[in-house]
């Protein structure tokens, strides 16, 4: 019989949260990312987090932290001690959490790797579904498929000359999709560039002086592309997002992985066209 301990969990249990991070992503797949210290740290340590413990190891934890308006509650459960109530136990006491320190009106749970099981518990503990997005990779060692820019287009690093065109771009190709924050230029910017930005692999273009389509990236990561209203179905998407894979190649990558909305299957076939392979969907329930 495995015998499970629970105790509160600090900052000094970060190494433990991500070997465990790591376990679980090695089986349900994801952002390698989502496994570091740093990522797990800004979850675990800005509210009440809870571990389990079998024979001293850490076999499944959870934080609450607040969130706007919203109490925010994330979990790992070790793929090796499944099915044995530790998730819905978990859960429990995430949301028992989240009730008792009163920081908000309603709970979010966030996972950066949902599987069926986790989906039906959800559900089950009255949960529902507000967001969700496949995450996508790439090896980038795989040949990359030809994808020749319209000969009416060119295209233009990053740099603070071209960041408005950037902008521009961006705001008209995203400015219809459900969900569009409506940011200004000072608040995209701050949202993109960090110091894994990589200006030399984002591109804009341009139809003459007007900017029509953009690609932007970080180390290993495709983060947007698209192509204004009436550039779309030319190819200028598809050929923006092969031009930045070859640059990130260039730089060194092997891999690259981006993540697509679930209510967006344009963009997902699109990806799965350049040799994207879905490992993992992200989720939140409310």
């Amino acid at each position: 019989m495995v015998t499970i301990e629970w105790a509160a969990l600090s900052a000094a249990d970060l190494p433990a949260i991500a070997a465990l991070a790591r376990r679980c992503a090695a089986h349900d797949g994801g952002l390698p990312a989502t496994t570091s210290e740093s990522f797990l740290g800004r979850r675990y340590t800005a509210g009440p987090a809870v571990g389990a413990f079998s024979e001293g190891r850490l076999v499944a934890c959870g934080a609450v932290r607040p969130v706007g308006a919203v109490s925010a509650a994330t979990g790992l459960v070790d793929p090796d001690h499944r099915g044995r109530g530790l998730g819905s136990g978990l859960l429990d006491r995430l949301t028992d959490t989240a009730d008792a320190t009163g920081t908000a009106g309603s709970v979010r749970v966030e996972v950066e790797s949902v599987t069926p099981q986790a989906h039906e518990l959800f559900l089950a503990r009255g949960y529902r579904q507000t967001f969700a997005e496949d995450v996508f990779r790439r090896d980038l060692t795989a040949p990359l498929p030809a994808a020749p820019l319209p000969p009416e287009v060119t295209v233009e690093e990053w740099s603070p000359d071209t960041e408005e065109d950037f902008y521009q771009a961006y705001s008209a190709s995203f400015a219809d999709r459900p969900g569009f924050p409506g940011w200004s230029r000072e608040e995209w910017i701050d949202w993109l560039v960090d110091d894994e930005f990589q200006p030399g692999c984002s591109l804009v273009a341009r139809d003459g002086e007007t900017a029509v389509g953009f690609v932007t990236c970080v180390e290993e990561f495709l983060v947007q592309v698209g192509a204004v209203p009436a550039w779309r179905r030319r190819g200028l998407a598809r050929a923006l997002a092969v031009a930045a894979l070859g640059r990130m190649r260039a730089a060194g990558a092997t891999q690259v992985f981006l993540d697509v909305n679930v209510n967006n299957p344009a963009s997902a076939a699109l990806f799965r066209g350049l040799g994207f392979e879905l490992i993992a969907r992200r989720a939140r329930y409310e």
